[in-house]
């Protein structure tokens, strides 16, 4: 795990300070539990185990444990790549919890709508005559990823100035380079350039007369903005609802309306920089052309019928 650790700590010292923390907090329950183990220890009771004890007091839950040992298993395969490690015709036991359902839930238009007047709107009235919009940042964030189902740190991080390390937003040529020009995005975390929507870029070239390269900021700041949406949702939606939906949402809502509009799946996948496989599989049915052999084949049987009783009450006539 450490020599693993140690020739990625490049890759590592590059995450959002988010996504770094987080990754951190994985590695060090990682660590205490498997460090005084070995691969050959690696198999279901000791994935169990380490599922129910690695966070004192609190279980991980399915989806964590099963990305959290699949970091361990990244991690086993890369020394052996490296002969690190001599299996010895030892088979190991990766035994991962099941991998989660993907969320079929999507914003509506309206929900959009509200989301963004209210985060527009906020103000602190102490501040200034005519107060300071205290959320305008997150109706631009939620603007960009309704409209292009960009991931949130790409869209944290973005810049209206071409700059190494960062996406960079071209409003001359209506072009998002999510991962910037020079960069590389891992490969399950593509991040391609896209084609900006002309309603958004539109809003787009005005934000940036405001004069700041950062295209999303909080006083004067870029940087995460989960905790600012998750009091955001719990303010504008009911209880309920606000727990179904997040940030990533944003996405699924982009691929849904698109397949709604008839948009085809590989124009989608490209849009969204994933997989035709997986726009046919979590969206297709919100196509209007999902299934529509299946009522189109019930419509020519039913006119079939029709016509054919027509024809009969027609020859019982005449024979009368």
């Amino acid at each position: 795990m450490r020599y693993y650790i140690e020739r990625h700590q490049e890759k590592i010292e590059k995450k959002s300070k988010e996504r770094k923390r987080d990754y951190l907090n994985s590695l060090e329950r990682l660590i205490t539990f498997w460090s005084d183990k070995t691969i050959f220890d690696i198999n279901e009771k000791n994935c169990a185990a380490y599922q129910q004890t690695a966070r004192p007091g609190k279980p991980l839950a399915d989806n964590t444990a099963r990305r959290e040992l699949q970091d361990l298993k990244a991690m086993v395969l890369y020394g052996i790549r490296k002969l690190q490690l001599q299996l010895n015709g030892h088979i190991i036991d990766w035994e991962l919890p099941e991998a989660p359902q993907p969320r079929m839930t999507y914003y509506s238009h309206s929900e959009v709508a509200k989301l963004v007047r209210f985060a527009y709107r906020a103000k602190n009235n102490a501040i200034g005559e005519k107060g300071h919009k205290t959320s305008k940042h997150l109706a631009r964030f939620i603007l960009i990823a309704v409209h292009t189902g960009t991931r949130s740190e790409k869209i944290e991080q973005a810049s209206f100035e071409n700059v190494d390390g960062r996406p960079w937003i071209d409003v001359d040529s209506g072009i998002f380079y999510r991962a910037g020009v020079r960069n590389k995005s891992p490969l399950n975390k593509r991040a391609d350039p896209v084609r900006i929507p002309d309603r958004l870029l539109h809003q787009l070239k005005r934000w940036k007369k405001e004069g700041s390269m950062n295209v999303i900021e909080h006083n004067g700041k870029t940087g995460s903005t989960r905790r600012a949406f998750y009091a955001l949702k719990l303010k504008v939606l009911d209880e309920k609802r606000a727990k179904e939906v997040n940030r990533h949402t944003f996405k699924h809502t982009c691929a849904s309306w698109l397949t709604q509009r008839g948009v085809t799946r590989d124009i989608i996948a490209s849009f969204l920089s994933t997989t035709e496989e997986v726009i046919k599989d979590v969206y297709q049915h919100f196509s209007p052309d999902f299934h529509v052999e299946i009522n189109d084949s019930q419509k020519r049987d039913r006119e079939k019928r029709t016509t054919e009783a027509q024809k009969r009450r027609a020859q019982a006539a005449k024979a009368a």
